[in-house]
C-alpha cells in the first residue's frame, strides 16, 4: 500500500510575506500595528529573540508597508554597529528627523556610546517619531550597556519572538513548501520540523531548498535521500535499537519493559519518549517505526505528538528531550 499524500495543511496566517505563528504573535500585532497608525503607541519598540527568529524578516514588511503610505513618509534602517561609528549620531538630522528609524543587533553596541544612543532616542521620542530596535536578548540581559540606556529601552515596549516549537516549524514548512510547489507527505512535513534545532526559521528554509519536486509526493525516505545527498544530514547516526537502550538506561528501566505492554506511568512515558526520539534521530516512517516497536503507526503518531504537548507545559520533560536529543545525535 503506498504513502498517502498529507492532506491540505491549513492555510496559515500571515502578513504580506511574513507568516503569522504563536511565537511571532505579539511581535507581530505591534509592527503591524506601527504600519497602519505610522506611529508608535509605546516608543521606542524593541523586539528580542534569538537569530532566525524572524526579527529582519518582520521589519522586512514593515518597511515594505511604510514605503506604500500616503503621505510619503521617511524610514531608515541601519545596524546598531554602524551607527555607533558616526561621532554624534544624534546630530545627524536624517536620524533624528526621519519618521521611522530601525535601529537592528544594539548588542553590539559598545558601551561608550551608550550617551549618544540616550541623546539619538531622547530627540527622537520628543518629535514622537517611531524608533524600532532589535536585539538577541532584553533590556536586562544588555549587562555591558549602562542603566541609563537600558532603562530607555524598557520605557517603550518591550516584545520577544521565541524560538519556534514542533507544530510551528511544522505549520511554517507546510507554508513554505506550498509556495515551493513541494508536495510533502504527512510524514515527511512530521519528520523535517525534527530536523532543525534551536527553534529557527532559516534552518527550515534550508532544509527545503535541497528538495526536489516530483510527480509523486515526497516521503521521509525521498526527503532523507534528497538531504543526505546534499550533506544536509548525517547518515547512519543512529538505529531504533540504540535509542531504545538509551531511553531506558536514562529512566532506569529494561529494555523488555519499554518494549512491554505496561500502561504504569513510570513504563509508559519512557516508551512514548523513545518513539518521538527514533522518530526525530532515525528518519524512519511510522509504519517502519511501528514494526520496530511492535505497534501500529498510529500509535507511534500518538505517542509523538502526546509527548511534544506534554513537553510545552514540563519543564523537566523538555529538559529531559533536550539532553537525550544531545546524547543520540
Amino acid at each position: 500500500m503506498g504513502t498517502m499524500a498529507a492532506p491540505e495543511p491549513p492555510a496559515a496566517s500571515h502578513w504580506g510575506a511574513f507568516v503569522a505563528l504563536p511565537e511571532n504573535r505579539s511581535a507581530l500585532a505591534a509592527v503591524r500595528s506601527l504600519a497602519n497608525r505610522g506611529r508608535l503607541r509605546a516608543n521606542p519598540l524593541l523586539l528580542h529573540g534569538p537569530p532566525g527568529t524572524g526579527k529582519s524578516h518582520l521589519l522586512n514588511e514593515l518597511l515594505k508597508k511604510f514605503a506604500s503610505r500616503e503621505p510619503v513618509v521617511t524610514a531608515r534602517r541601519l545596524a546598531a554597529g554602524d551607527v555607533a561609528r558616526t561621532e554624534a549620531p544624534f546630530a545627524d538630522r536624517d536620524l533624528t528627523h526621519g519618521d521611522l528609524l530601525i535601529l537592528e543587533d544594539v548588542q553590539l553596541l559598545p558601551a561608550r556610546n551608550a550617551d549618544a544612543f540616550c541623546e539619538l532616542l531622547d530627540r527622537r521620542l520628543a518629535r514622537k517619531h517611531a524608533t524600532v530596535l532589535t536585539a538577541n536578548v532584553g533590556p536586562a540581559a544588555l549587562r555591558h550597556m549602562p542603566r541609563r540606556f537600558t532603562s530607555r529601552l524598557a520605557s517603550g515596549l518591550v516584545v520577544q519572538l521565541e524560538p519556534l516549537g514542533p507544530a510551528s516549524r511544522r505549520l511554517l514548512l507546510a507554508h513554505l513548501a506550498k509556495s515551493r510547489k513541494l508536495r510533502l507527505t504527512d510524514d515527511a512535513l512530521d519528520w523535517l520540523a525534527t530536523q532543525s534545532g534551536g527553534g529557527g526559521v532559516r534552518p527550515l528554509v534550508g532544509l527545503l531548498e535541497n528538495l526536489a519536486p516530483g510527480p509523486v509526493p515526497l516521503d521521509p525516505t525521498a526527503v532523507r535521500r534528497m538531504l543526505l545527498a546534499a550533506g544536509r544530514v548525517p547518515a547512519g547516526r543512529t538505529d531504533v535499537n540504540r535509542v531504545v537502550k538509551h531511553v531506558a538506561a536514562a529512566y532506569g528501566i529494561s529494555q523488555k519493559e519499554l518494549l512491554g505492554a505496561s500502561r504504569l506511568r513510570r513504563i509508559l512515558l519512557p516508551r512514548q519518549v523513545a518513539m518521538l526520539l527514533a522518530r526525530e534521530v532515525c528518519g524512519l516512517s511510522l509504519p517502519r517505526l511501528g514494526a520496530a516497536f511492535g505497534r501500529d503507526h498510529t500509535t507511534i503518531l500518538h505517542a509523538c505528538r502526546k509527548v511534544e504537548a506534554e513537553a510545552i507545559h514540563d519543564a523537566s520533560l523538555a529538559s529531559r528531550l533536550r539532553q537525550l536529543r544531545a546524547e543520540l545525535l
